[in-house]
């Protein structure tokens, strides 16, 4: 039997989540029932990265799934697919995946990773959001360049 994926909301805890990144120095928005980090980047003078943050139930589980798009020009589907395994390839926790456009009929690259948030605490998110946030930052740019690089 295949596990069951829902989108949920739980505003208390969601407020939970918020205030653990508040106190780690984050600056975080509510968007909808996502929450969301703009800007933010472990390298100096590099903050590309735009996190959003949203709450999962798989199997009566609770997830936090971190996603960011990568910022490529509009690509087409071949293209997102060679960048996205590109990023497979030089990322250990971070997943990378093409991802339509329906309104452009064009392709970006998604990163996205998940953590289990059953019994999650302020450490645990701050280190995961760490560990995403440098490798995303890390490969990023170099992303980017490829995107333009085929074009």
């Amino acid at each position: 039997m295949p596990l069951v994926r829902h989108d949920i909301s739980d505003p208390s805890f969601e407020d939970s989540i918020m205030n653990m990144l508040k106190s780690r120095g984050f600056a975080p928005s509510k968007q909808q029932d996502r929450l969301h980090l703009k800007g933010i980047g472990v390298g100096e003078g590099d903050s590309s990265v735009d996190l959003n943050i949203n709450l999962v139930e798989l199997d009566g589980h609770r997830i936090l799934e971190f996603t960011c798009m990568v910022p490529t020009p509009p690509l087409t589907f071949d293209e997102a697919v060679l960048i996205a395994a590109h990023g497979n390839q030089s990322c250990l926790t971070v997943k990378f995946v093409p991802f339509e456009n329906l309104d452009s009929a064009s392709h970006q690259v998604k990163a996205s990773l998940v953590i289990f948030a059953d019994g999650i605490n302020e450490n645990e998110l701050s280190g995961m959001l760490y560990i995403f946030v440098k490798e995303v930052d890390a490969i990023d740019n170099e992303l980017v360049r490829m995107s333009r690089e085929g074009k």
